[in-house]
């Protein structure tokens, strides 16, 4: 009965009746009301495992640089395609758990891959290492084991040409592996010497073009980093003009015989984590001769920006990896390398007999994870030029001066191409941006008709199907900060009506700083879509810090604990939302972890008028005690500095330090009045207890109230060290 209905039958009856009708009436409705919302309503858990379901990161897609075909692990199952038509074929499956790595070998055939795990000793228990290395073809024939245990290979494995053997960097030692009768058979290739005692791990290994050489990077203790030569026929190895600097990213000419690399300049041993580093001595490209050693200039940077080198890596929780390629060298004769000149990261190409670097890519927009065709001809790359808030996909010609041209567009994401054996290219993918990356798509030919979607489709359920179709689109949303600072945020609203007094709010903030949120690519989608369905607005924001928004955005002035300068793109966010007719300014919330607690100690006590309530995740409470035990965690990997150095003048070390406390939310924590929730692993290295015990007894002595979810056997990520569970009921408690 419709409500018309109900009325015009209300005005036939005696007042003594309308009350009672009035009541069934309201009965009606709401059970319709309730009745279609629990058929569109899901779970938490059902909303985690939506975004679970067939979700791929970079690392998880292998593109066999020979072979024609693309592979990938699903929990337990290795799958690869293969040319021409990639259809989807599993290659192995394990009993005794997930998978845990896959690589694909130069031979054009084999995969390797890995499962298991090593646990410690413990009280009297002893170590038991479960580990297990396999190897597979990619399209026929049963998977061999090759080794077990203490055998199986520590590093990943980097293989010569022909595919007949790998080599590993495990610690300090540079070991290569062949695959013998009764598995694998390994030898040490470098040899006691003096020179390498002061290594602290070693790096970027990569073959010559004949196999004859590898060239590896040595980081020392003192924090600087050499271009090693090893060759194979005679056993002799040399460090190529090691000196001061931070020698990184080799890269071999296509005829052996020189090495180019990138040669930084900063001054690490007064730097720390927030030291300034948008300009400083300029770095440069340099080429050795393989044979003798001797090393040329190529090209030098400018001062000013651009001056201190900024590897390729922007995305979702794609941080810049200094170890990935950073240069390529073309068959005729050019280097191709990442330049931060204009401000924003792009491709320059320079002759390697030297010259003037020209500009392959221009634009406000970033260059992210570049791959070189097989012919060395083109580029393909991800990039938000144009569209700031997303990767698309683009190609680029090296030896012609034609502009870039976009391969992708629209509402979703699209990042980390790699070019297929025959021309064609794979990438990762969320189609429509509402879900994060699940898909893994390869074309044949530049032409959509020609795309082919390898994710195994009877693997969506028909459940998470009907999800899916229940999950918000996520907007854009560009604000400016009052000193004009633009962030881009990523807002979901609920699709229904909002209440008279306004939507309650739950914002969301990342860590990093570097890391970005798009659409599609949030580390707590699943939370937000879960709370969006309930009648929450949710927003996930990126605040001045983070990569891809240019060089003044990453690197601002006052960032972290140097000021805090974040808190301006939180303010303009709040006063924005508070200002919306449909939130309810009086509910509010946020949530982060991490650098994301940070942000959220600064929302809870420089705007308190704001938040009504705050979940801090394994969160940032004193600067100081993070960056002091991050230096600790540091020490032995030969990682950059976190604290300010020890042997600095003692003035400007305090200076230092009041400043990081300045900055940190415990300065103002007489403000930080809102109920609180605070988690924490206990075995997390990224975080620290120290912080958040000091935290969480600043709070209660001053009668905040604060609810704790201490892990014990959690480290930094996962549902232990931050149980989103609890987090949603926390707020629905302190928020409705």
């Amino acid at each position: 009965m419709s409500l018309a209905s109900v009325a015009a039958l209300m005005a036939k009856m005696g007042a003594a009746w309308r009350g009672t009708y009035a009541v069934m009436a309201l009965c009606m409705v709401t059970s319709v009301s309730m009745a279609q919302r629990q058929k569109e309503s899901f779970t938490l858990a059902e909303s985690i495992a939506a975004h679970d379901t067939l979700r791929f990161d970079a690392k998880d897609l292998i593109v066999a640089p020979q072979g024609d075909y693309v592979a990938w692990i699903e929990g337990n199952v290795l799958y690869a395609a293969s040319a021409p038509g990639f259809e989807p074929k599993r290659r192995a499956v394990s009993a005794s758990g997930a998978l845990t790595a896959v690589y694909a070998s130069t031979d054009g055939r084999t995969l390797f891959y890995t499962l298991g795990e090593s646990l410690p000793a413990f009280g009297s228990y002893a170590a038991e290492d479960r580990r297990e290395f396999w190897r597979v073809d990619a399209r026929q024939g049963e998977p061999q084991r090759l080794a077990q245990g203490a055998d199986v290979p520590a590093g990943v494995p980097v293989f010569a040409p022909d595919g007949q053997r790998f080599v590993t960097a495990e610690g300090t030692m540079l070991y290569e592996y062949r695959v013998a009768a009764q598995g694998l058979e390994k030898r040490a290739l470098l040899q006691r010497d003096a020179e390498h005692y002061a290594a602290v791990k070693l790096s970027s290994l990569i073959y010559s073009p004949d196999g004859r050489r590898l060239a590896f990077v040595s980081w020392r203790k003192a924090k600087q980093s050499y271009i090693g030569i090893y060759d194979f026929a005679t056993g002799a190895h040399r460090y190529i003009d090691p000196g001061i600097f931070r020698d990184l990213s080799p890269v071999w000419s296509p005829d052996s015989k020189e090495l180019a690399f990138v040669r930084t300049a900063s001054n690490w041993t007064r730097g720390y984590r927030f030291s300034p580093t948008i300009d400083g001595a300029p770095w440069r490209l340099l080429i050795a001769n393989a044979a003798e050693g001797t090393v040329r200039t190529v090209w030098q940077a400018e001062l000013g920006a651009g001056s201190v080198f900024r590897p390729f890596g922007i995305g979702a929780w794609m941080q810049p990896d200094i170890e990935a390629s950073q240069l390529f060298w073309t068959r005729a004769g050019h280097l191709v390398f990442p330049w931060e000149k204009s401000g924003w990261l792009a491709l320059y190409s320079v002759s390697s007999q030297g010259g003037e670097a020209r500009a392959l890519t221009t634009g406000e927009g970033e260059v992210a994870t570049p791959t070189l065709s097989p012919d060395g001809s083109h580029l393909l790359y991800a990039s938000n030029v144009g569209d700031l808030a997303r990767l698309h996909l683009w190609r680029v010609a090296l030896d012609a001066v034609t502009p870039p041209e976009q391969l992708t567009s629209g509402k979703g994401v699209e990042h980390s191409p790699k070019f297929t054996a025959s021309g064609g290219y794979a990438y990762i993918a969320n189609l429509a941006g509402r879900m994060p990356n699940r898909r893994m798509i390869v074309r044949t030919e530049r032409s959509a008709n020609q795309a082919r979607v390898l994710t195994p489709s009877a693997e969506e359920t028909t459940r998470d199907q009907k999800i899916w179709s229940q999950f918000v689109d996520a907007e854009v949303l560009p604000l400016r900060a009052e000193d004009g600072v633009m962030s881009h945020h990523l807002l979901m609203v609920p699709k229904q009506a909002p209440p008279k007094r306004g939507f309650p709010v739950i914002i969301s903030s990342k860590g990093g700083p570097n890391g970005r949120v798009s659409p599609g690519n949030a580390l707590y989608s699943a939370l937000g879509q879960y709370a969006v369905s309930r009648g929450y607005i949710f927003v996930e924001i990126n605040y001045r810090g983070c990569d891809g928004f240019g060089l003044n955005y990453r690197l601002p002035a006052g960032r972290g604990a140097t000021g805090g300068s974040e808190v301006k793109d939180l303010a303009a966010l709040a006063k924005y939302l508070a200002g919306r007719a449909d939130v309810d300014a009086r509910r509010m919330g946020i949530m982060g972890g991490s650098y994301g607690g940070h942000i959220v100690g600064l929302a809870l006590t420089q705007l308190p008028q704001y938040f009504a309530a705050g979940a801090h995740l394994s969160g940032v409470a004193d600067w100081n005690v993070e960056m002091q035990k991050d230096q600790q965690e540091e020490q032995e990997s030969g990682a950059g500095a976190s604290a300010p150095p020890p042997y600095i003048r003692l003035s400007e070390r305090m200076q230092i330090e009041d400043l990081a406390f300045a900055s940190s939310s415990i300065a103002r924590i007489q403000a930080w009045r809102a109920p609180t929730f605070i988690s924490m692993g206990e075995l997390d290295t990224s975080g620290h207890m120290e912080a958040i015990i000091d935290l969480g007894y600043r709070l209660l002595e001053q009668g905040t109230h604060v609810e704790f979810a201490i892990a014990p056997e959690a480290g930094h990520f996962g549902p232990r060290a931050r149980p989103v569970d609890k987090v949603f009921e926390f707020f629905e408690r302190t928020l409705r």
